[in-house]
């Protein structure tokens, strides 16, 4: 998918939908730069924008596929202190204009477009000074894998390469790392060299409620040196 692409089946968004711990791993991880005005990018139909809303004091969420805007516009169609609009990183930054958040969360976006460096150029002019950009997205390019074709990931990252990309749009990196080590050999098995073209909902979710909690107290206290997923947050500093 292309920064200006309107179209996604959105197959990725409902496989994951019921990682109650995966989300909350990953929630709990961008926790302390949570606050104030955020928008989530690639909302989608609003899974982890569910997450975020209790921790914000207003939620932009902002979706380009036409198709999945419709249900992301129904759940918080209630919510005041909820915008959605369904538009690019760049057209969302021409409507609101530069240093207008706190805070940016892109959770399984990133590499879903094809310029990285230049949506990352953007979000830096999003953010005000001394807010932060939240980044979760698939690692290891060795996983690479037919699903991650039907997904439309343009790549995997390594830790040092969303670092570099990170920093040369001018953000200083607050925390890097590497999650869910477990989940690499599994991944690995079962799409890359099995060549599975879907996940399996009833495996995903076992795998949430079983592995999820195991890996993240050890992850926690050693580090995993590669994993399945990589988060990132970046300040801008002023």
């Amino acid at each position: 998918m292309s920064a200006d692409s309107l179209s996604y089946e959105g197959r990725e968004f409902e496989a994951a939908s019921n990682l109650v711990n995966y989300y909350r791993w990953i929630t709990d991880s961008f926790r302390p730069y949570l606050k104030g005005d955020g928008t989530e990018i690639g909302a989608g139909i609003g899974t982890y924008s569910g997450y975020l809303r209790p921790l914000l004091s207003t939620l932009d969420a902002v979706e380009p596929s036409i198709n999945q805007f419709k249900t992301l516009q129904e759940k918080f169609a209630e919510d005041k202190g909820v915008r959605t609009f369904s538009e690019t990183i760049h057209d969302y930054l021409q409507r609101v204009g530069p240093d207008a958040r706190d805070c940016i969360c892109l959770v399984n976006v990133l590499e879903h477009i094809e310029n990285d460096t230049d949506a990352l150029s953007d979000l830096y002019r999003l953010i005000r000074p001394g807010g932060h950009v939240c980044i979760f997205v698939p690692a290891m390019p060795c996983l690479h894998s037919k699903l991650d074709d039907i997904f439309g990931h343009y790549r995997r990252y390594t830790k040092p390469e969303l670092e570099e990309k990170v920093t040369a749009a001018g953000f200083t990196a607050m925390q890097s790392k590497y999650m869910d080590i477990l989940g690499f050999p599994a991944w690995g098995l079962i799409n890359t060299i099995m060549g599975s073209t879907n996940l399996n909902p009833a495996l995903t979710a076992l795998y949430d409620r079983v592995f999820i909690p195991l890996t993240r107290p050890v992850e926690a206290v050693v580090p995993p040196p590669f994993g399945k997923s990589l988060l990132i947050v970046g300040q801008k500093r002023g």
